[in-house]
């Protein structure tokens, strides 16, 4: 995961982690994240793809010290490639990218 940010700003209070899990609606593998705010005012986050996906924009308002989880089947949209960057409008400083290839052990095509 690629991350940029300005610690003496409010992004200093959010986090994404990303993981990999069953989907509920497929049974196959998913990319999962969980947004974080550690803050003390709600933080609005937009997940956008830069590659693979065509639709989207997802926006997601998390809470004062609270958390949201989300997951995006790769393997059964995307044959397992997924590239997507994370925002809060609460720091215009502060962004995730997350990049990579969920293996399955079957043929896949190259990104």
């Amino acid at each position: 995961m690629n991350f940029t940010e300005d610690a003496t700003k409010p992004g200093k209070s959010l986090e994404v982690a990303a993981r990999y899990a069953a989907a509920p609606d497929t049974g196959r593998t998913a990319i999962w994240f969980r947004l974080s705010n550690a803050s003390t005012a709600a933080v609005k986050f937009t997940l956008g793809s830069n590659n693979y996906r065509t639709d989207g924009p997802w926006t997601y308002t998390v809470p004062a010290g609270g958390s949201t989880e989300d997951y995006f089947n790769a393997v059964a949209g995307q044959n397992g490639w997924y590239d997507c960057t994370v925002t809060a409008d609460a720091d215009s400083t502060w962004s995730r990218r997350c990049t990579g290839h969920i293996e399955t052990g079957a043929a896949s095509i190259s990104g």
